[in-house]
């Protein structure tokens, strides 16, 4: 059995907000292995997206973190200097958001941005940096690579920008890429390419996949484990096959009658 990469143990975030305290995290605990894919779903409020920028430490004000660990490769990373959370960010930890366009600089090229993340944290020299975002970027899809990355964000469509954030995000080998509602902007036929190619890529690179949606649908076709989050708790936990086959909490069971499942296809395919 792989071992844990991560835990969470017992984390509360809370927004202290001037008319009430928001418990958007209230007493979580999950694990991700090495090299497996963990589903983390719930409606939004549901508390799953700042979970993920807990592990990250990026809860915008005035969220903090009040409470529990987070333990990454024997640390604490709720107890690291910021320096050292600089370093595990994109280079341990890779991280995908829902709007590229808020991640991406609009005045600076594809092929800058990318450079720049490989020259800072990986050590690369210019012509290195250089030969290294093209296979990035045709690892992701992108076609002719050389030329596309002198493109702008904007010259790239929203599914192109979400392959150059994954590219981004998986420069560097992290161990764990954590993808916080990484298609919730594009078409159904994209929303299923990205997430093939993204899942695809992680177990080439045996990197383990924290997935972040409402969609208890989409997470079907690649989850190992699902947790099931609601108002700031965890209400179930289980292996993708447990879940969709006998769920415990109500509020599973309304996420599965009121979601489409992608899943049916690949059930169809697979009796066929």
């Amino acid at each position: 059995m792989a071992g844990t990469l991560l835990q969470v143990k017992d984390l509360k975030t809370y927004f202290y907000m001037p008319e009430a305290t928001v418990k958007a995290v209230d007493g979580v605990s999950y694990d991700v292995r090495e090299a497996e894919t963990v589903a983390l779903v719930g409606e939004s409020g549901s508390g799953k997206s700042v979970s993920a920028l807990s592990i990250m430490r990026l809860v915008p004000y005035p969220g903090r973190i009040v409470g529990g660990e987070i333990i990454f490769d024997g640390e604490n990373l709720l107890e690291l200097p910021e320096k050292r959370m600089r370093n595990i960010r994109g280079r341990h930890i890779g991280m995908v958001f829902q709007e590229p366009m808020t991640s991406l600089n609009p005045v600076l090229t594809i092929g800058a941005q990318l450079a720049e993340s490989l020259k800072v944290r990986l050590g690369m020299d210019e012509g290195t940096a250089r030969q290294r975002v093209i296979e990035l970027l045709r690892m992701v899809g992108i076609r002719d690579a050389d030329r596309r990355l002198r493109s702008y964000p904007h010259q790239f469509s929203g599914g192109m920008r979400q392959r150059v954030m994954i590219a981004m995000a998986l420069s560097c080998n992290p161990e764990i890429l954590i993808a916080d509602e990484p298609t919730t902007a594009l078409d159904v036929t994209t929303q299923a390419q990205i997430l093939d190619m993204m899942t695809s890529l992680a177990q080439q690179m045996g990197t383990a996949l924290l997935l972040i949606t409402h969609n208890l649908g989409i997470v079907a076709r690649y989850a190992d484990r699902i947790n099931i989050m609601y108002e700031g708790k965890l209400v179930e936990s289980g292996t993708a096959d447990d879940i969709f086959s006998s769920p415990t909490h109500a509020y599973t069971r309304k996420l599965l009658e009121c979601v489409p499942r992608i899943d049916k296809k690949r059930s169809r395919l697979a009796a066929s």
